[in-house]
């Protein structure tokens, strides 16, 4: 079954560490939620024949090379009919939280312009961004996890808790199928509905979306999960989305010029950390940093981490 935001909290206390802080964007009111995981009507599995069959659902062609809806028809087909996308952004960087996304998109809703929001401007994000959460069919959800989470579990296990906690934090009716990002699911995900797809941005197009609302930094009406005891904040015109964060960063720690390069490995951030050492939010575990606070001293024995 798809972790509850109940489940998630109780994991967190029995762990004895805060929950996730979860973000949710516009939200879509439905009718009362059935089970996750539980499609519309039995089903069984058929084996496909050489030849097509025209009882299938029908496929659409990728324009382009953009992303299709291709996976929901087939999920569709079987009965589910609420199949949220998963996606993260920000596991390469040096710096900063991963942020996760989900998303569902009804079958009759066409957003323009939706592709892996890696291949997209920032103009192009933010525009597909405001599209995405204007529209009141659109369910969407980000969850943040934080750099010391990063150091303390590793980036994929972070990556895999961020998306646990996007999709547990969609409001209802809640999704009873997955299609997440990566050739891995986060184990409160059921296998049974949910499938891992590689490069799943660059083909499906409620996955792209969900890597835009992780990724850009635009601004929205939000309620904030802050805590276990899910006490509820209302936070207007800020989107916490990972763009967002690292400009937010950037302006307390502005040396590094966070806003530039969102915390990626750039030969100007790289020199920014060799000269000035790490600030709070750089990944200690993270290569090459980890081995300079490892190894290196300053002049005077002074360990750099000594100096934040």
């Amino acid at each position: 079954m798809i972790s509850s935001p109940a489940k998630l909290r109780r994991s967190a206390r029995v762990a004895g560490k805060p929950a996730p802080s979860v973000v949710l964007t516009r939200t879509h009111h439905g009718s009362a939620a059935r089970s996750a995981c539980q499609p519309d009507a039995p089903h069984q599995k058929v084996t496909k024949p050489d030849a097509p069959d025209p009882t299938e659902p029908p496929t659409v062609k990728s324009v382009s090379g953009l992303p299709s809806r291709n996976l929901e028809l087939s999920v569709w087909a079987q009965g589910f009919k609420h199949v949220a996308g998963v996606d993260e952004a920000g596991r390469g960087p040096l710096a900063g939280p991963v942020v996760a996304g989900a998303c569902i998109l009804p079958a009759h809703v066409d957003i323009p312009g939706i592709k892996d929001s890696k291949l997209m401007t920032h103009v192009q994000r933010e525009q597909v961004y405001a599209l995405l959460i204007a529209h009141p069919e659109v369910t969407c959800a980000t969850c943040v996890v934080d750099v010391a989470d990063i150091d303390e579990m590793n980036i994929l296990q972070a990556a895999l808790k961020a998306m646990e906690g996007a999709v547990a934090a969609l409001p209802h009716p809640p999704p009873d199928y997955l299609l997440v990002d990566g050739n891995q699911l986060p184990r409160g995900f059921s296998r049974g509905c949910s499938q891992a797809v590689v490069r799943g941005d660059s083909k499906s197009t409620v996955i792209a979306a969900a890597s835009i609302l992780a990724k850009a930094s635009g601004s929205a009406l939000l309620a904030v999960v802050t805590d276990p005891a899910v006490h509820v904040m209302l936070q207007a015109e800020q989107g916490v989305t990972r763009d967002k964060l690292m400009d937010q960063y950037h302006k307390q720690w502005p040396q590094y010029n966070f806003a530039q390069h969102k915390g990626y490995g750039t030969r100007a951030h790289m020199v920014a950390l060799k000269e000035l050492g790490p600030c709070p939010i750089h990944r200690r575990s993270f290569a090459p940093l980890k081995h300079w606070l490892e190894a290196a001293t300053m002049a005077d024995g002074t360990n750099m981490e000594e100096l934040q």
